[in-house]
Order: structure tokens, then C-alpha cells, then sequence
């Protein structure tokens, strides 16, 4: 009989999504204790994304062990009984989602990129022993979170967020894309409503339309790397550019398809890119932003919600104390409620609110970096060699091995609640 405790991750493993690195950071640091854990991993699928068979071959065993357990759990009508099997589990999952599947179960989630969640939310994530979030954003969206009857989210909320990979090596994923302008924009983000995606493609076409030497490159997708998609993208992009400009001067270049984590790292690549923008209406981290600022490049975004965890760091000041400083271009906003085309059933509802970037402050942004980009060189430079240091993906799998110790201790301790770590 084993003495290691049973322990279930269920998330999209395989998948290429913001929620897949959530899940396989967390997931990675597990399989370093299992020198006392006995893992098991629930793959899942998120939303329409593409998958990589890197994923699934590098976790094939404890994907294919997890599946060989719940067989053996099945009864006659195919319904599988977990009561009694695992000592905790975690759920990389929106929160609506999360269902009680042990007496030790921790929500891990990126939470939502609105000013507070649904209402449904509320008893789904009381149903958690912990919820892990990616950011304070992430946890005050938690918090001020309200059911119909007012009643808030009791379940402890710890933030752990994303770590940076600095041992990937670096290709040049640019030779072959016959990059001609000098200066270039870079934005990476799926075309999604959130994103603001075809505000910030026609803002920035309007104020460089008679630049020649100006380019953006778009890394981006609508549902998944397929080909239907490349081909769905690829026209609603030129939709948008030949509506706001048909003799535009500046160049957009689209990038699209499944590319290996060596050449979505080398994407942020300061040799080929001047400045990276986002007007997005809201982040729960803001992963791409983050490879940016890691890779030391300015950034143009809105002074809104998640990405500001890691956009404002520690500097000295003349007497020698600490205070924190934005280390981006802040693009003004206003904070307003979602719109019909936004809302999407169970995630983001009606009377929700998320932030409206300025025109004219995203505008006035991209027009500062083109001329002035030598003034923006050390906040970016200050700000790298701050995440390298704070954000190392090793020093981020430490405090998910250190809550998983403290947790399962706590188990044993007869499911007391966890004391020092956790930050309410």
C-alpha cells in the first residue's frame, strides 16, 4: 500500500492556450515531488484550440494511467465514481466549471478580466478548499464577486503567477517572413472580442497609413492553427485594413499556425521588434505581454488590470528607498460595461465591466515609441532584468511545490486551514 498521497490535476495539458501554460507550469512542478505524490492527470480540452502532440507525448504515461484508474471506477452506465480516490485535486478551469471531486480540491484559474465575475460563480468556488490565481487582478475580481443573495467567495485566495523559461533556445523566426520596414510593432493575442483586436489593427494603420518604414506583425488566430482558420483570419484582417486605409503605405505582417515553443519565444526578438501593443479590454496575466517585457522590448498597453502586476516595479529613489514605477506606455481607458457582443454564457454576463482604451491616448503611445524609442530603452531594460529575477519559472514551480507541501500537511492535520501562505 502506498503512503503517497493521491493527487489529481485535471486541465487542458495538451492544448496551445494561456490556460495549457497555467496547467503545465503547475503540472511540472508536481511531477518533482513525486517522490512523495502519486499524480494523476485528467486531460481536458479547452475552448477550440489546437493541441500539440509535444504536450501529450511528454505526459503520455500519467495522462494513460489516470485513464486506465477511471476505467476501472466506471459502473454499468459509464458514470465513473471518484468519491474516496484522491487526497486533492486540482482543476485548472474558469471557476464555473469547478466541481467537488475530493475533500481537498483547489480551484486554479485565471479568474476573469472584468471588475467582478458572474454570480454563478460564487457557490463554485465555495465548493474550493484554495483557489490559486494568476494575479491580484485575478483575486480582487474574486473578491468583489457577489451571488444574487450577496453573498461573497469565503474560499482562501493565493496568487502564484506565471514563471519565465529563460533556458529556451532562441531561433530567428523572422528571416523567412521578409520583414522590409525598420520599425516595427508587435502584437500577439487572439482575435477575440476581449482583445480589442480591430480597434488597435485600425488605429495603428490610421496613424502610420503614410509611413513606409512602419510595420506590425500579428501573430494571431480565431478559434485554432487550423487551415480553415488561417484563411477565416486572414480575411477578416484584410477586412479591416482595406475598410480603414485601401493605400496604406505601412506594412502588416500575419503570422499564423502551430509554431514550436523555440519560435513563439523567438517572436520577441528586439533585433526585429521596436515596441509591443495591446489594447485589450482586460487580462487575467497577460502572458504575451509578460514575454515581452522579459525579452526587453517597450510596451504600449492599458493601464488596466492583470499585466499591471509585472509592468510596475521596484526603483530607488534619490534617498535611497524603494517605490514602484510603471514600466510601460500607459494607455488611458475608461471603465464601462461589457457590451452584447462581448457576453459569453457563464464567463462574461451582462452588467460586467472591463476597460475602453482611448484612441487618442493609444494613438499619441504609438507616435511617442516611433520617435522617441531610445527614452523607452530603460524602463524596458530596468523592467527585464526585474522579471528574470522575480519571475524565474524556477523560483514559480517553488511556490506551487511549497503550497502543494503546506496543503497536503495540512490534509493530514485534519483539513485545517492553511495559515502563513495564504493571502485573503
Amino acid at each position: 500500500m502506498s503512503s503517497k498521497s493521491r493527487v489529481l490535476l485535471v486541465g487542458p495539458v495538451c492544448n496551445l492556450s494561456g490556460y495549457s501554460e497555467h496547467t503545465r507550469t503547475l503540472l511540472d512542478s508536481l511531477i518533482e515531488m513525486e517522490d512523495t505524490v502519486d499524480l494523476y492527470v485528467q486531460n481536458t480540452q479547452w475552448a477550440a484550440s489546437s493541441k500539440d502532440i509535444k504536450y501529450f507525448n511528454k505526459y503520455r504515461k500519467l495522462i494513460d494511467k489516470t485513464s486506465r484508474l477511471f476505467e476501472s471506477r466506471k459502473d454499468s452506465e459509464g458514470r465513473i465514481n471518484v468519491a474516496g480516490l484522491f487526497d486533492c485535486t486540482y482543476q485548472v478551469r474558469p471557476p464555473n466549471e469547478f466541481q467537488q471531486m475530493s475533500d481537498n480540491d483547489v480551484g486554479v484559474t485565471a479568474a476573469l478580466e472584468t471588475t467582478f465575475a458572474p454570480a454563478e460563480w460564487v457557490s463554485k468556488c465555495n465548493l474550493m478548499k484554495h483557489i490559486l490565481v494568476v494575479s491580484d487582478h485575478a483575486k480582487r475580481n474574486l473578491k468583489n464577486t457577489k451571488n444574487e443573495e450577496g453573498l461573497g467567495i469565503s474560499t482562501p485566495i493565493t496568487v502564484i503567477p506565471f514563471g519565465y523559461n529563460n533556458e529556451i533556445k532562441k531561433v530567428d523566426v523572422y528571416k523567412n517572413l521578409n520583414i522590409t520596414t525598420s520599425f516595427n510593432f508587435l502584437s500577439v493575442a487572439q482575435l477575440a472580442p476581449r482583445k480589442n483586436f480591430e480597434n488597435m489593427l485600425r488605429w495603428f494603420v490610421q496613424e502610420f497609413k503614410d509611413d513606409e518604414s512602419v510595420g506590425l506583425i500579428i501573430k494571431t488566430h480565431s478559434h485554432n492553427n487550423s487551415t480553415l482558420d488561417f484563411h477565416a483570419s486572414k480575411n477578416r484582417i484584410n477586412n479591416i485594413l482595406n475598410s480603414t486605409s485601401s493605400e496604406r503605405k505601412c506594412k502588416v505582417y500575419f503570422v499564423h499556425g502551430n509554431l514550436t515553443e523555440s519560435e513563439m519565444e523567438s517572436l520577441y526578438d528586439p533585433k526585429y521588434v521596436d515596441c509591443y501593443i495591446t489594447t485589450t479590454h482586460g487580462e487575467g496575466f497577460g502572458i504575451p505581454i509578460f514575454n515581452a517585457a522579459c525579452n526587453n522590448i517597450p510596451i504600449i498597453a492599458t493601464n488596466w488590470s492583470g499585466h499591471l502586476d509585472f509592468l510596475r516595479a521596484p526603483i530607488a529613489t534619490k534617498t535611497g528607498k524603494k517605490k514602484i514605477k510603471s514600466h510601460f506606455l500607459k494607455v488611458d481607458f475608461n471603465l464601462e460595461p461589457v457590451l452584447n457582443h462581448h457576453i459569453m454564457p457563464g464567463l462574461i454576463t451582462e452588467g460586467c465591466i472591463w476597460a475602453y482604451p482611448k484612441e487618442d491616448s493609444f494613438k499619441k503611445n504609438l507616435r511617442f515609441v516611433r520617435n522617441n524609442k531610445d527614452l523607452c530603452l530603460d524602463d524596458a531594460e530596468n523592467l527585464q532584468a526585474y522579471l528574470q529575477e522575480k519571475y524565474k519559472l524556477s523560483i514559480i514551480r517553488e511556490k506551487y511545490k511549497s503550497f502543494a507541501k503546506e496543503n497536503l500537511k495540512n490534509k493530514m492535520w485534519n483539513n485545517q486551514q492553511i495559515g502563513d501562505i495564504v493571502s485573503v
